[in-house]
């Protein structure tokens, strides 16, 4: 798992470069902070999201499906980095399911997205509040104990999901290299990734 904190570290500092930030500068500024944890957290809803629609059309344990799971621990990571969860605090992936289903596991990820949006002010109407470091860390490990459930409904063990995740992480890199937006996005990159 340290090896994939390295390597996304790394892609978080070209891919903030590329708009111009510095990413270790604007994880650290106490005001950037909350707003990346916000970034962040709705970058891995929507891959919830991709995933939930993929299991709905395909059922559990399609290639896409797995893509998706590493697309969610791309934004998980990002958030390790920033609320300060180390890579040997997270569990071990590929857990036995403990007889929870997809759904309810998808329930539960959606849960801990809502504890972390709870832990920055994101009410702009509200008065209080404010940052919670130690709400934005616990929900962070819920998180990655969702995703330890999904590995196993998903049949993903570490070894298959670090090899996506390297290739993956390849993808990104040359996206970034192309000036990969939202005018030019496609999917099409992502089928060369062996599964």
């Amino acid at each position: 798992m340290r090896e994939i904190f390295e390597m996304q570290w790394r892609l978080n500092i070209r891919t903030l470069g590329n708009i111009g930030k510095d990413f270790i500068k604007t994880i650290n500024d106490p005001d950037q902070k909350p707003v990346w944890i916000e970034n962040y957290r709705k970058a891995l809803s929507a891959e919830l999201a991709e995933l939930i629609r993929e299991t709905k059309e395909h059922g559990a344990g399609t290639s896409n499906g797995k893509i998706e799971i590493v697309d969610m621990l791309h934004f998980l990571v990002s958030l390790s980095h920033i609320v300060g969860v180390g890579p040997d605090e997270t569990p071990a992936l590929s857990v036995p399911q403990n007889g929870m289903s997809f759904d309810e596991c998808a329930v539960e990820t959606f849960l801990a997205l809502d504890d972390l949006q709870n832990s920055v002010k994101w009410k702009w109407w509200a008065k209080g509040g404010g940052f919670k470091p130690e709400k934005a860390r616990a929900a962070v490990l819920a998180l990655w104990d969702s995703l330890a459930i999904t590995c196993g409904i998903f049949g993903l063990g570490f070894d298959e999901l670090k090899r996506i995740y390297v290739e993956k992480n390849r993808v990104n890199f040359e996206r970034q290299d192309r000036n990969y937006n939202e005018d030019t996005k496609t999917e099409a990159d992502n089928l060369a990734i062996r599964i």
